[in-house]
């Protein structure tokens, strides 16, 4: 799956003063975008399915700038290709949210659809310059998902892009973003010990990483997971695992780990069955990544990587 853009809508809820102010903004937007392109990403912007209809200026929507023989010629193409290439993320918004369990996403409180598309793809979100609000590198978005038929609210951080700056700001995630990128989970699977040394794997976890096909939303966050233990694992030198240094790592509950104590023991590769009481939570989602630390300093096992046990 290739690093894309999405292209924030709710930057585009704020129309300019005028049409020249509006044609400097989608000139700006423009610079952004060929700016990321540059360091790799994907030449592809995915966008709602109305944005022709939508006013950057009073009377002077998309489909009149991308007409513009004032505009220059070169950003007008170079415009049409970006949203030529790629399917609305309008049209999948709802089965991603699915997927994750998710039920809202937010920006400082306006429903936020794109960049919801965003944060489950980890694609790099950018915005048309109407507003201060999208002056930053990094947003901060509220999310409500479903957990055990429950709501659980959280907040999540993401990178973004509104200025050429901000894609140099992101300069090594979009590098290390593109590093990671498998095309499915067989992929995944087979490149284990290039972009993961330091991982073992239990068996079982063949069969889970194989089953996420081209597509499908949880590929990247599994990959972003993995990738976290790897980094975590390089530093992990000395002394006992400590998981304040990981997101969204924690141990099992005790009533869960007795409840649950022989669907949690895996057999590990070294002929162990151990327990796995450690996971990640993929976030947003109800996935879980089980691993132990049980084989010392710069080494974790990956036991699960699926829905969480139950």
């Amino acid at each position: 799956m290739d690093l894309e853009m999405v292209l924030n809508e709710l930057s585009l809820k704020t129309p300019a003063a005028d049409e020249q102010t509006a044609r400097q903004l989608m000139s700006e937007l423009i610079s952004t975008v060929r700016q990321a392109t540059t360091t790799g990403v994907k030449r592809v912007l995915r966008t709602a399915n109305d944005i022709n209809s939508i006013e950057l200026a009073p009377g002077y929507p998309v489909a009149r700038w991308r007409n513009d023989k004032v505009v220059d010629i070169e950003e007008r193409r170079f415009f049409r290709t970006l949203i030529a290439k790629a399917p609305f993320w309008a049209d999948v918004a709802e089965v991603i949210k699915s997927d994750f369990n998710l039920s809202d996403v937010f920006y400082q409180g306006e429903e936020a659809r794109g960049l919801c598309f965003a944060l489950v793809s980890d694609a790099l979100p950018v915005s048309l310059n109407s507003d201060n609000r999208w002056d930053c590198s990094r947003l901060g978005l509220a999310v409500t998902r479903f957990e055990d038929d429950e709501l659980i609210d959280e907040y999540l951080e993401i990178v973004h892009a509104s200025r050429r700056k901000h894609v140099q700001e992101h300069a090594d995630w979009i590098k290390h973003r593109i590093q990671i990128i498998v095309s499915d989970g067989i992929e995944l699977w087979n490149c284990r010990k290039e972009l993961f040394p330091s991982l073992e794997f239990c068996d079982q976890v063949r069969q889970q990483l194989q089953s996420l096909k081209t597509g499908n939303p949880m590929l990247q966050q599994v990959s972003k997971s993995l990738d976290e233990l790897e980094n975590y694992c390089k530093t992990w030198t000395t002394g006992a695992f400590s998981s304040d240094s990981l997101r969204n790592a924690t141990p099992e509950s005790e009533s869960r780990l007795n409840r649950l104590k022989q669907k949690l023991t895996f057999r590990c590769p070294d002929d162990i069955d151990r327990i796995f009481s450690l996971h990640v939570s993929m976030t947003p989602g109800a996935w879980r990544l089980h691993f132990s630390d049980k084989l010392g300093p710069g080494k974790i096992i990956i036991g699960y990587i699926g829905p969480k046990i139950q």
